[in-house]
């Protein structure tokens, strides 16, 4: 099911190459002034990389001290990751559009106990190289990892225009404590007797959870998983190796929620936090719910 590029198209690439025509003198020219301009551009960009990470550093403390904030005082009821307010990054990550549809009711329990989330570059010497988001849990119930990583590698596919593609992603794995895994259930079975001493034996099924579709690997000719399958599915796409785009439509989309994270709710976790950020259009992981409710009194 896993998607493999096939050695053709390297050869019908290099095949390309070779029959392009040859550029007449004054696009060869032109071309020319566009390297010169592009090279100073190149300057430009390893200059803001580098500002990029000053500003980063100096950003540091600034987020420690609300990490060391959320962690002061006592929550109310259950144990949670953040005691100055309860289930403080559950709800910021609700309130943001990324996660409108991957956060399920049995993921918050799990989510209560997030501390905090990081962020930092893969390579601060060219940071277009990618980033990784560091989730960091209290101990709680359900797994022993007291962090998640989710790191994404990219790669500019195109100098003109600056596009940027994103190349592999790699997730921690979880380690679930036992009967506590929430990515997965045990199949409902009507009836009683033989028929309900029977479920016991059965294997549990896969269902939709944050931590299953979050924190998972992507790359190019990986095996896809069930989930990744029905998300092309419902993208009107197919996991085989008749559509080579399948598999990087998955990773630039995955690669949009994480850039939210990024750029997002870790810099301004409170505001989502509050609601003050939700752009208006959004009404929250309920607004669907919402509409069905109006369409029902219509």
């Amino acid at each position: 099911m896993g998607l493999v590029k096939k050695d053709g198209d390297a050869t019908r690439a290099e095949d390309a190459e070779v029959d392009a025509p040859e550029d007449p003198p004054v696009v060869k020219t032109l071309k020319e002034i566009d390297d010169r301009y592009l090279a100073i551009e190149r300057e430009y960009e390893k200059e803001v990389m580098q500002l990029q990470v000053k500003y980063t550093e100096k950003q540091k403390p600034i987020l420690a001290k609300r990490k060391e904030l959320l962690a002061g005082g006592e929550a109310e009821g259950p144990k949670t990751g953040t005691p100055a307010l309860a289930g403080f990054w559950l709800k910021a990550m609700q309130n943001h559009p990324a996660f409108e549809e991957s956060i399920q009711e049995w993921d918050e329990p799990v989510l209560h106990f997030l501390t905090d989330i990081e962020k930092e570059f893969v390579d601060e010497e060219n940071t277009e190289k990618g980033f990784k988001l560091i989730f960091r849990f209290a101990e709680n119930p359900y797994f022993t990892n007291t962090e998640l990583t989710k790191e994404y590698k990219t790669e500019e596919t195109n100098p003109y225009s600056g596009e940027i593609e994103c190349k592999g992603v790699k997730s921690s794995e979880i380690n679930w404590k036992a009967g506590k895994d929430v990515t997965v259930e045990k199949p409902k079975v009507k009836g009683g007797g033989a028929k309900k001493a029977k479920q016991k034996n059965k294997e549990k099924e896969a269902r939709p959870s944050f931590f299953r579709e979050f924190f998972r690997d992507l790359a190019p000719g990986c095996q896809l998983s069930a989930d990744a399958v029905e998300a092309l599915a419902e993208s009107g796409m197919e996991a085989d190796d008749d559509d080579p785009d399948a598999i990087q439509f998955l990773m630039d989309g995955d690669l949009e929620i994480g850039t939210a994270v990024r750029d997002h709710i870790v810099p301004f976790a409170v505001r989502w936090f509050t609601g003050e950020a939700v752009p208006e259009s959004y009404g929250g992981p309920d607004d669907d719910d919402d509409d069905d409710d109006d369409d029902d009194e219509d």
